[in-house]
């Protein structure tokens, strides 16, 4: 079994830094390492080049458009991201993201403090 996985290496795509921008649709390479930071994706170096991984990119592209379903079809959110994403790496990796973080509806509901309890409140944080 190992020698068959040892003589299939697979590797991990990678991009440049102009072709990030270019998947992300802006003009200049400073652009496109800002949206990297702010995303969060690490730019790896190897001799004189830069890089970062695909996989990565390709997720927080989907991103805003899975938050989205997320929101209008929170119960088949997933499902519906499956059957329209073209790579399922990107699929488990963005959906392993999500589900990591914390989820904007509340899990306990909200109650109406009594005026006792309301007055304490207040005492303790002037």
């Amino acid at each position: 079994m190992f020698e068959d996985y040892n003589k299939k290496i697979i590797h991990l795509d990678t991009l440049t830094i102009p072709q990030v921008a270019e998947d992300i649709h802006v003009k200049d390479n400073d652009t496109a390492e800002k949206w990297l930071k702010s995303k969060g994706i690490k730019i790896h170096k190897h001799t004189k080049s830069r890089f970062v991984y695909q996989i990565e990119v390709a997720s927080e592209i989907d991103k805003p458009f899975v938050l989205e379903l997320r929101n209008q079809y929170p119960e088949r959110w997933k499902e519906l991201y499956r059957d329209i994403v073209k790579n399922s790496a990107v699929y488990n990796i963005l959906v392993s993201k999500i589900e990591s973080t914390s989820s904007p509806i509340p899990s306990v509901k909200a109650r109406r403090i009594n005026k006792k309890d309301q007055d304490r409140y207040k005492k303790f944080f002037r």
